[in-house]
């Protein structure tokens, strides 16, 4: 997933700083990296990567997503989910495919279905 992860993170067409703060509906057809503080909702059909320095308080639906900061919040995603030893996730997941490295915290419920990948 390393090459995933650093593939999101250099393509990604918006970024949100770690100074930036945005309240509300957050949508995008692109790759989106999140380092600041979102609260609302974030979609997109592509990546999204959440920082370490990231807190989220939204629900994120997107096609992969890599979480190494905090969120509170639903996750829908289409393909990967992955869950770095820093990430802090609060919320349900629905996802086809689900990585969670040593370190990582999560409390929630998970629905895994390999049919939702497209």
């Amino acid at each position: 997933m390393e090459k995933n992860q650093d593939r999101s993170e250099t393509m990604a067409e918006t970024v949100v700083g770690p100074s930036v703060k945005i309240q509300g509906d957050f949508n995008s057809e692109g790759n989106i990296r999140i380092e600041g503080q979102v609260h609302g909702t974030v979609k997109t059909t592509k990546n999204v990567f959440v920082g370490e320095s990231a807190t989220i308080t939204a629900d994120i639906l997107a096609g992969d997503c890599v979480i190494a900061g905090i969120v509170q919040g639903n996750i829908k995603v289409s393909g990967s989910l992955t869950l770095t030893k820093t990430a802090q996730l609060s919320g349900d997941i629905t996802c086809a495919v689900l990585a969670v490295e040593d370190g990582a915290t999560f409390n929630g419920s998970c629905s895994m279905n390999a049919n939702e990948r497209s």
